[in-house]
């Protein structure tokens, strides 16, 4: 997965009609907590009752899947796949030293469900690949105790580590906090450098992207077939999977 000339899946991708603007304005600061609101905020400021986001369930596997960006859904340059074949951020993915773990796999955190899809631009095999984990908890409390198990790591690992995902093995050189996108509860974003498997002179980069709404969490990771630094998840990508999922918790879970 991180040699340049290793063989890699091709992945198509979404995106959104929601501008850029609108996805930043007003930032999480770098791998801050946002404070946009999600749909718990939003109905507190219309006025309406919350219940405590702590004894909130996170919707089950149909709903979940329900709520993640579906196959030929495009918006922008980018348009989803259909599922990988195996789950990003897999629990079974170890690091060392093992406190690092919540950078490759948000940690064995205990969610209850999880829904997964890829993107990226169609036809394009040297574009970015991004991809979008949905997973639930228990309650808000189990999903904000991820995120910061994320916020450990990434001060904790920021010198770098080893990464074991599947039968890859790969040195994290360094690990950068950078501005996170104002959605959601909080979010955290971050820039991984890592090692050429290959080549051990040559550096590659990763971006990895968690926003948590409530007791769900939307992560992101992104990289691409080449040296260059792209920059980060594409805004797209995250605005495009964030509209479906706010506008389909506003309708209920079930």
């Amino acid at each position: 997965m991180y040699g340049v000339g290793n063989t890699k899946r091709l992945r198509r991708t979404v995106g959104v009609a929601i501008g850029a603007a609108v996805l930043m304005a007003g930032t999480a600061g770098c791998g801050g907590s946002g404070k946009a609101a999600g749909p718990d905020r939003a109905a507190a400021a219309a006025g309406g009752a919350v219940a405590s986001p702590s004894g909130i369930p996170g919707p089950g596997p149909e709903r979940l899947k329900a709520l993640l960006v579906a196959e030929g859904e495009r918006f922008g340059p980018y348009e989803a796949g259909e599922p990988l074949l195996d789950e990003p951020m897999s629990e079974e993915y170890e690091t060392r030293p093992a406190q690092c773990r919540p950078l490759t796999s948000l940690g064995k955190a205990g969610h209850t469900a999880q829904a997964f899809a890829k993107a990226s631009v169609p036809g394009e095999w040297q574009a970015i690949d991004t991809e979008i984990l949905l997973r639930s908890y228990r309650d808000a409390g189990a999903a904000a105790a991820a995120v910061k198990s994320l916020a450990d790591a990434g001060g904790r690992c920021a010198g770098g580590y080893t990464e074991d995902r599947a039968l890859v093995e790969a040195k994290v050189l360094k690990v950068e906090p950078v501005q996170a996108p104002a959605l959601g509860d909080e979010a955290r974003a971050y820039r991984i450098v890592t090692q050429d498997v290959k080549d051990p002179g040559i550096a590659l980069y990763k971006y990895l992207t968690v926003v948590r709404s409530g007791s769900v969490t939307l992560a992101f990771r992104s990289d691409v077939i080449d040296t260059k630094d792209f920059g980060g998840v594409p805004q797209e990508i995250v605005a495009g999977q964030w509209e479906k999922f706010a506008k389909g918790s506003a309708g209920g879970a079930s």
